[in-house]
C-alpha cells in the first residue's frame, strides 16, 4: 500500500514537472515549512497564478494602435470613411429616401432642384451637390426628376455606384 502512494506521489511530481510548469508555482508544494511561518508568501504565487489565467489586451503597442481582433476589415474601412461628421453638410446627415423632390428649373445653363427635408426645412441642389449619407452626389437634373450617384461596397470592399431617382411628386 505504502507502495502504491509512493509510486502516485512520484508520476504526479513527474507530471508537474514534466507539463512545464514555472518554479514560482511549484515553490509553495516543495517550501511547505517556510508557507506555515509566513502566510503571505503562500497568497502571493497564487495571486500570481490567476494572474496569468485571465486574458488581457493591449491596445497600444509601441506607441501605435492595435487592430480590433473582433472587427472585420471592411468594418474598419466603413467607419473611416464616417469618422469625421463635422464637415459633413446638412443633406449629408439625411438618408436619400428621407428627401422629398418639390421643385425642378431646367432650361438654364445650370439646372436646379429644391428637395425637402424631413423637418419641413428646404433645400436647392445643384450638380455636383452632395446628397446622402452614402456618399451620394448629384449627377443628373431633368424635367421632373434628379439623378444621384451613391456608392456602395461589395463583399470585397470595392466601392459601387449605383444611381437612384428622386421623381417630383404629382398633386393629388
Amino acid at each position: 500500500m505504502k507502495n502504491i502512494a509512493l509510486l502516485i506521489a512520484a508520476s504526479s511530481l513527474a507530471a508537474l514537472t514534466a507539463c512545464g510548469e514555472d518554479e514560482t508555482a511549484a515553490a509553495p508544494t516543495t517550501t511547505a515549512a517556510a508557507s506555515d511561518a509566513n502566510p503571505a508568501a503562500l497568497a502571493e504565487p497564487e495571486k500570481k497564478a490567476s494572474a496569468d489565467a485571465s486574458y488581457s489586451y493591449d491596445v497600444l503597442v509601441n506607441g501605435q494602435p492595435r487592430r480590433d481582433p473582433f472587427k472585420t476589415y471592411f468594418d474598419e474601412l466603413n467607419s473611416d470613411e464616417v469618422k469625421d461628421t463635422s464637415r459633413l453638410t446638412e443633406l449629408q446627415t439625411i438618408e436619400l429616401d428621407k428627401l422629398r423632390l418639390v421643385a425642378v428649373v431646367v432650361g438654364t445653363s445650370t439646372p436646379m432642384a429644391m428637395v425637402e427635408a424631413p423637418d419641413g426645412k428646404g433645400h436647392t441642389l445643384k450638380i455636383g451637390t452632395l446628397v446622402g449619407k452614402r456618399l451620394g452626389q448629384v449627377k443628373h437634373i431633368r424635367r421632373g426628376e434628379i439623378v444621384v450617384q451613391e456608392e456602395f461596397r461589395d463583399f470585397t470592399g470595392k466601392r459601387i455606384p449605383q444611381l437612384k431617382e428622386l421623381k417630383l411628386e404629382s398633386p393629388p
